[in-house]
Order: C-alpha cells, then structure tokens, then sequence
C-alpha cells in the first residue's frame, strides 16, 4: 500500500467480498456495494479491485450503474479510479482501474 491508500484490509465490504461463496452470500455482497456510503465506498475501492476475477465482476457490474450519466457518484468514483491508476502501489489496481476507464459504461 502507499502512503495515500488506506488500509482497507479491515473493511467489512472487502472481507464479505473475499469470503463470499455461496449465490447467497454474493447477492448479498452486490446489495451491500450498492448500499455503501460514497465515502466508504471510494476508500474501499483498492481493495474491491483486487478481489477474484468473478467478484471483482460482481464489483465492475455495480460501479457501472453507479457512474451512468446523470449519476451523483459519477465523478467521484471516476476521479477515484484515475487516482488509482496513477498512483496506487498494487499492478492490479492500476491495470484494473486502467480498464474499467477505458469502458466504463460497457455490458
């Protein structure tokens, strides 16, 4: 992590996320993305881009309803994943961040 990531391994949504296994379990996870604050949401970011490929899908599927035009989480979610990209410790944030950018509104 880098000075300006926070450590988000403590994270409740992160967690849930990484020991979602069940079609239950993963319902529940989007419900709770969906639901997050903004605030937390932006700080958990690091740490829901690193998740497993189906998760992290789960993850993409929500952020790309929370940033349609029109959105009020449009622009901060962006901004946060250009942070991201730029600067974050982690190739997999960056590269992740670097591809949800580039479509943001595809699927």
């Amino acid at each position: 992590m880098s000075d300006q990531e926070p450590d988000d391994s403590s994270s409740t949504l992160v967690h849930q996320g990484k020991n979602a296994l069940t079609f239950t379990e993963m319902a529940a996870f989007v419900r709770d993305i969906e639901a997050r604050p903004l605030p937390r949401l932006l700080t958990d970011l690091p740490g829901l881009l690193v998740l497993p490929d189906l998760k992290f899908q789960l993850v993409v599927m929500v952020l790309r309803k929370k940033v349609k035009d029109g959105s009020a989480e449009r622009e901060p979610i962006l901004a946060r994943l250009q942070e991201l990209r730029r600067g974050s410790a982690d190739d997999t944030v960056r590269q992740r961040a670097e591809a949800f950018l580039s479509k943001p509104h595809e699927g």
